[in-house]
């Protein structure tokens, strides 16, 4: 009984560490859009999520496109304080 607990708790714990990729995509609907593209990448597990990667496909010149995963790149700056500046001049 004691070998049988221990297999059945080593296999959920298996079970559970291993996570399950869902990727949903995000493309336009309309005729004059520039024909890029963007997916999301959720991994986890029975919807739990603990991690996700976004990847932007750029219009091809023929061919299929070529997806490359997106980067978060900080403002500087003087690019955020422009920002703000712009965000109160439209106000």
């Amino acid at each position: 009984m004691k070998r049988f607990l221990i297999a059945t708790i080593a296999s959920g714990l298996l079970f559970a560490g291993s996570g399950c990729a869902i990727v949903t995509s995000s493309m336009p609907g309309m005729t004059n859009t520039t024909g890029e593209g963007w997916y999301t990448e959720a991994i986890g597990f029975f919807g739990i999520t603990w991690g996700s990667k976004v990847w932007y496909c750029p219009p091809p010149a023929q061919g299929p496109a070529t997806c490359k995963e997106a980067k978060l790149i900080e403002l500087t700056k003087a690019e955020q304080d422009a920002q703000k500046e712009a965000e109160k001049a439209a106000k």
